[in-house]
């Protein structure tokens, strides 16, 4: 059976509410991805912006996304998934056309406030929301491996877009991206259908639902462990170029990575999930996708003499083991939450997988060196070794957890 069979039967059998919700991750990257690849170019060179200011934007936007995550995930388990994911679609249009238009840094830092904060209130509640929409762990890893597909996809159009509408002005780019998230707003308002089930509604208060969380110590250590999907993947933003700005005439490659990253997460995601769930299992798929991720990044230390090679090559191996893992984190979290509070779960997982990235950033930058100048193989061998440690302590953890009683809160499968 071929890969869009396979897409169309997953696809036929989710409900209304999830279809929505997993095309909305086509959409949400689509006008994420149209602007803000050429967001720093737009305030170093056509607002001649210092390099402080720009990155003080830039900053804004992930601290408001990355540090909110939790508030925005315990908000929707109040006030409900449907109204914080339509509010956070509505907000995020007005974001990114303010951040298109504006030319004053106290505009810019209100527009990538309101980008980050929409991106906070909006993903936890969709995760959530598409969670307990499916009715088993089998079905919330298609919906979940879906969702990423389509969000590949919005990875691999938006930035085509985006070169486009930048060629003509930014402030072109804002609108229509902005337009894109209005347009998700209705869609939104008037085809999600209202709360999906819940065994109860909250009634805790926020420090109380904190702190239970807190003390949810299997969900800590799922969350410590998978975190370092967000450590390895954020270093093709930094240690990845930084290898590729050292080699001569090969800074055509950057672009490369995200392309073929998207395009086996497009054509191949549905083949690995059900590789998944025939042989591997969610503890062997998240635990071997770890491992492949770190060990990608030894092709760098091995095949630096081919640089195109060497790039390639670690993009492949990362992809195939993105897909195998990442789809399963979301699908498997709902394990260690009870269905009242996914949001804040969700928002908990997102936030410290920002953390650990941010930590790591600075460490691993630190160890760059100047700039021009390959990154010490000391840096690909410990990246290895993270993802080859996480993946084989989860698969641990999981394949214990399988054996034993599941905890109590757990979503009925």
């Amino acid at each position: 059976m071929n890969a869009l069979a396979d897409s169309r039967q997953a696809w036929q059998r989710l409900s209304p509410a999830a279809r929505l919700l997993v095309a909305n991750g086509l959409a949400f990257n689509l006008g994420f991805y149209m602007m803000m690849p050429f967001l720093a170019q737009h305030l170093g060179g056509t607002l001649g912006m210092a390099g402080w200011a720009a990155g003080l934007v830039m900053g804004m936007r992930v601290f408001s996304q990355q540090g909110l995550f939790l508030l925005g995930g315990t908000l929707g388990d109040r006030i409900g998934y449907r109204p914080a994911i339509i509010w956070g679609c509505l907000v995020r249009s007005a974001g990114f056309a303010l951040l298109g238009w504006a030319e004053h840094l106290p505009l810019l830092l209100l527009a990538a406030f309101l980008t980050g904060f929409a991106g906070a209130l909006f993903t936890p509640c969709a995760q959530a929301y598409l969670a307990a929409e499916c009715r088993d762990a089998t079905q919330r890893q298609e919906a979940f491996a879906l969702h990423n597909l389509a969000s590949e996809a919005g990875m691999l159009l938006g930035p085509l877009a985006g070169m486009l509408l930048t060629g003509v002005s930014y402030g072109l780019t804002g609108l229509v991206s902005g337009g894109v998230f209005l347009l998700l707003t209705w869609l939104q308002w008037r085809v999600l259908p209202g709360e999906p089930p819940r065994t109860r509604a909250v009634t805790e208060s926020v420090w109380q639902q904190w702190r239970s969380l807190l003390r949810n110590r299997p969900f800590l250590r799922f969350t410590a462990l998978a975190s370092c999907y967000s450590l390895l993947f954020h270093q093709l933003y930094l240690a990845v170029p930084a290898f590729i700005h050292s080699q001569p005439h090969a800074t055509w490659l950057l672009g490369s990575v995200f392309t073929v990253t998207a395009l086996i997460g497009v054509s191949l995601q549905l083949p690995a999930t059900h590789l998944v769930q025939q042989r591997l299992g969610s503890a062997g798929g998240m635990g071997l996708g770890l491992a492949l991720m770190g060990s990608s990044y030894l092709l760098l230390a091995w095949l630096a003499a081919w640089p195109a090679l060497a790039v390639l090559g670690m993009a492949v191996v990362f992809s195939l083991g993105s897909i195998l893992c990442y789809p399963l984190f979301s699908a498997h979290l709902p394990y260690y939450a009870g269905s009242e509070r996914l949001g804040g779960y969700y928002g908990f997982h997102a936030s410290s997988g920002g953390c650990v990235a941010l930590l790591a950033n600075v460490g691993i930058g630190a160890a760059l060196g100047e700039a021009g100048s390959p990154p010490p193989i000391a840096v690909w061998y410990g990246l290895a070794i993270a993802g080859f440690m996480s993946g084989l302590l989860l698969y641990l953890q999981l394949k214990t957890e399988r054996s034993s009683s599941p905890p109590v809160s757990r979503v009925s499968p």
